[in-house]
């Protein structure tokens, strides 16, 4: 699948898991957990720590020093000294003002993808199934081609036809794009968001080389959610417009500079 965080000029510099992240973010934020989810609150207690004994192992966290225990006594948190490059990443996603989050399923996988924008620069993260958090940099300038490339498949062809109505939450595709798309069939939701908005708008797309469609929402229909088909071209400028509308100059600057 395309769209990883390796694509274009996105420069890989980490890999950590759910639980590292637990340790090294704290609890909160919209990224999905998936290993720890499926763990029951002792369990997750335990993978905590066994993370921290490989944080500490690898380098990547120093452990206390006496003074921070000493500090700490009564607090529920000791600060940890966290490696630089660690410490600047996970610095930079806490201080996104906007996330691309695009979550993807095929046949056989599932995964997400989120890009945290800091000015300038977007730190990329893709989630697998088993909780694996890989990162790569890129400019954020480039977000709009890195969002087609997470959220359409790379073999998208063009649909027409009628509009397809969808049943119950729109999770399951409809016959006639099974029809068209098979075991090709890309499924991925798209949510655009400043970090402040409660509910923002989501994308759903269905896209392979037999075509493309789009999933809107209408309250006041008979069906509220339908499946529009669409060229690669419509879809793609849907996503880049929406990517700018939020991003805005940063992710519309000329590459030139």
């Amino acid at each position: 699948m395309s769209g990883g965080v390796a694509d274009g000029t996105a420069v890989p510099v980490e890999v950590l898991t759910d639980e590292e992240l637990a340790i090294l973010a704290g609890p909160g934020g919209v990224v999905v957990t998936p290993y720890l989810d499926g763990l029951d609150e002792a369990e997750r207690e335990t993978a905590r720590r066994t993370a921290y004994r490989g944080l500490v192992a690898r380098g990547v966290v120093d452990p206390p020093t006496p003074t921070a225990l000493a500090a700490a006594v009564g607090e529920p948190t000791v600060e940890l000294q966290v490696r630089r490059d660690v410490l600047s990443l996970v610095t930079l996603r806490r201080a996104a003002t906007a996330v691309v989050a695009v979550g993807r399923t095929t046949v056989a996988t599932q995964d997400y993808w989120y890009a945290h924008v800091v000015d300038d620069v977007v730190v990329l993260e893709q989630v697998g199934s088993d909780g694996m958090h890989r990162f790569a940099l890129a400019p954020t300038a480039d977000l709009p081609d890195l969002v087609v490339g997470a959220a359409v498949h790379p073999g998208c062809g063009d649909a027409s036809g009628p509009v397809v109505a969808l049943d119950g939450d729109g999770s399951e595709p409809p016959r006639e794009v099974v029809d068209a798309l098979g075991a090709a069939l890309l499924r991925t939701d798209v949510v655009v968001r400043r970090v402040e908005d409660r509910d923002p708008p989501v994308l759903g797309l269905f896209t392979g080389p037999g075509g493309a469609w789009l999933l809107t929402a209408d309250d006041d229909a008979e069906h509220p959610l339908t499946a529009r088909p669409a060229s690669r071209a419509e879809l793609e400028a849907t996503l880049r417009a929406a990517v700018l509308a939020v991003v805005g100059d940063a992710a519309g600057a000329s590459r030139t500079g």
